[in-house]
């Protein structure tokens, strides 16, 4: 299957949360670092870049991380907003990159790239 019928290399999404006492450093065992925490942020970036193909995804096809390069640079306090944006730069058969940056209201506080692969579901869950 041809995906690059499906995506186009410059697609971008941007999303906005809000981080939660759960998204905090101190909730994965760094206690007192009431900040967002690496982990997190990733998350939002993974979730961010999913956004940008699974609208258009063929039936029976999702996408699953599989390798990311990222920086955490500056640290967001329990509510502040942060806003994800992710673009697509190359689809490599069933292989998609993209860059992706993070902000929070005041500074930019992450940045780097995302790899993700795309699977057909069935066959995917059917290994396990």
């Amino acid at each position: 299957m041809d995906f690059n019928t499906f995506f186009k290399v410059g697609e971008t999404v941007v999303n906005e949360y809000i981080v939660k006492p759960e998204n905090t450093a101190d909730v994965i065992g760094n206690t007192g670092v009431n900040v967002l925490s690496t982990p997190s942020m990733i998350g939002f970036m993974e979730n961010t870049s999913a956004n940008v193909v699974m609208d258009k995804m063929p039936e029976n096809y999702r996408v699953v991380g599989t390798k990311i390069n990222v920086e955490h640079i500056n640290s967001t306090p329990i509510n502040m907003k942060v806003t994800v944006k992710s673009t697509l730069t190359s689809i490599e058969g069933k292989k998609l990159c993209y860059n992706v940056e993070a902000f929070n209201e005041k500074f930019k506080i992450g940045f780097g790239t995302y790899e993700q692969h795309i699977i057909n579901l069935e066959s995917f869950l059917d290994k396990i």
